[in-house]
């Protein structure tokens, strides 16, 4: 990601930080991507999780009761900043965040069994560079399940500032997880985002979830 990039999507989720979570349907929306992985991946009490672009931690703490530990990473230093006063208000000690930028910083190896998002690869210049980056970091066994949004028009976001994609053809997901060596590639549905249109009816976003393996 160029630094134009990283500053936008910074800024964008830097200046909404606080007000994140007053979202009901982000809640919502997070645990049901939660509950999808859930039932895609056999989640286990010694489990160490990565959430990159884990925000302020919907999904980080809707997956942390089934697992060991998760590592909260994010290139905004205000929307860690809410996560980090959750997990002290909550007194959780299993959570840690990183800030930084997966697509440039050098990464562990072989240190997750678990590599999550939500909602994060449309913030990505480069999505086939960030999901060739990350394989490494699983240990044998690892799986990667992936939550963002079927293609659209271009309506989901009244403000496109740090939006690379209009979603995404699900199939190409998995095709390029395919091509930076998972198996056993899946895709299914995750959530539906229901909006009100100014006529009074109502407009529809696909949320899919794309898993797969390394042996």
């Amino acid at each position: 990601m160029t630094n134009h990039g990283i500053n936008e999507v910074n800024l964008r989720f830097d200046k909404v930080a606080a007000e994140w979570d007053s979202n009901p349907r982000r809640i919502e929306m997070a645990k049901a991507v939660g509950e999808t992985i859930r039932k895609a991946v056999k989640l286990c009490p010694d489990m160490k999780v990565m959430d990159f672009g884990a925000g302020t931690g919907l999904l980080t703490l809707a997956l942390l009761p089934d697992v060991g530990s998760i590592v909260a990473v994010d290139t905004s230093e205000e929307m860690l900043r809410v996560l980090e006063k959750k997990l002290k208000t909550l007194q959780i000690a299993n959570v840690r965040t990183l800030l930084c930028d997966v697509a440039k910083t050098v990464l562990p190896t072989a240190e997750f069994d678990l590599i999550v998002s939500s909602m994060v690869l449309h913030h990505l210049p480069d999505v086939q560079q960030v999901i060739r980056r990350l394989q490494p970091c699983l240990k044998s066994g690892g799986v990667i399940a992936l939550a963002d949004l079927d293609s659209e028009d271009g309506t989901f976001h009244a403000d496109p500032t740090g939006v690379f994609h209009k979603g995404f053809d699900r199939n190409k997901v998995c095709e390029w997880l395919g091509n930076a060596g998972f198996t056993g590639v899946s895709a299914q549905d995750a959530y539906r985002i229901t909006r009100a249109e100014a006529d009074g009816g109502t407009r529809q976003y696909g949320v899919f979830l794309v898993t797969g393996g390394i042996k």
